[in-house]
């Protein structure tokens, strides 16, 4: 709740500097080819060197590069979780708020509201139901993420714990109603593990840092009707393989060429009340 209280603060502040110009392409960046800047995920201004902006799907990029780092400073904890305790409320569920995300190479908004996570015995797989929000067009969706795999911090001892875990998903949505269609790819999120009580929650130590990402899924969404696909990509904060959508520096700032797609406000903090300092959404569509 602090976060998304400076975030509003800070996207208000600072959403006049958003300028309509070049920002991606490789003619642009001064850095040095082999710079890690062009396969990081999240340094959007820098991806055109390697990725093509165009391309649908990045899920397989993303969990390649996500795990070659961390394999070099983790070690893999998958197999020895199925009997922990997931705290399914704080790793999935979105509560008194919604995710925003992408969707399609214009990057119109989707708004994401998670409500229900169960898990199935035995296995590391999670029932999801959810909504989803594309320009007021409200959809039911029902589906399955499975984990693959789990990356502790290897002696880790100012924060024991700490590791990310990644899962695919397929989320359905409803075929009864308007404009829907399948949403698929990889999830990603920081998590604490407590080895003596043998549970896992949502880790948000560094909910505060400037470039904050978390819960991400990366993937696309299949309309049934057409077969069309096109990029989705949501999550808490930042979001990876944006391109030229996100000109921010410490908190994520929506290209002015944008805005007109769902994100006129974003930033100036008017989806928000404020009861004693918390943020509230005002409009709580999923409900």
């Amino acid at each position: 709740m602090t976060r998304i209280l400076a975030i509003i603060m800070i996207l208000a502040s600072a959403n006049t500097f958003a300028q309509d110009s070049k920002y991606c392409y490789a003619e642009w960046c001064s850095l040095p080819k082999n710079h890690e800047a062009h396969s990081d995920p999240y340094y959007n201004a820098h991806l055109c060197e390697n990725f093509d902006s165009k391309q649908a799907d990045f899920s397989a990029e993303y969990l390649r590069l996500q795990t070659e780092r961390l394999s070099k400073i983790t070690s893999n904890k998958t197999e020895q979780l199925v009997k922990y305790n997931f705290d399914t409320d704080s790793l999935f569920n979105t509560g008194e708020f919604q995710q925003n995300g992408i969707i399609g190479l214009d990057y119109k908004r989707i708004r994401i509201h998670i409500s229900d996570t169960k898990q199935k015995e035995g296995v590391l797989e999670f029932i999801i139901n959810g909504k989803s929000n594309v320009s007021g067009n409200i959809c039911d969706f029902k589906g399955s993420l499975k984990v693959l795999q789990v990356y502790e911090v290897i002696e880790n001892y100012d924060f024991p714990g700490q590791a990310t875990l990644f899962a695919e998903y397929e989320f359905f949505e409803d075929s009864t109603q308007n404009n829907v269609g399948i949403f698929k790819g990889i999830f990603e999120c920081s998590i604490v593990i407590d080895h003596q009580t043998k549970e896992i929650k949502l880790d948000e130590s560094f909910a505060l840092a400037d470039g904050y990402n978390n819960r991400t899924y990366v993937g696309t969404w299949d309309s049934y009707n057409s077969g069309k696909r096109k990029k989705c990509i949501w999550g808490d904060y930042r979001l990876p393989f944006t391109f030229d959508f996100d000109r921010g520096d410490g908190e994520m700032m929506v290209n002015v060429k944008y805005v007109k797609n769902g994100w006129e406000t974003f930033g100036d903090g008017s989806e928000y009340e404020y009861t004693k300092g918390k943020p509230k959404l005002k409009k709580q569509w999923w409900k």
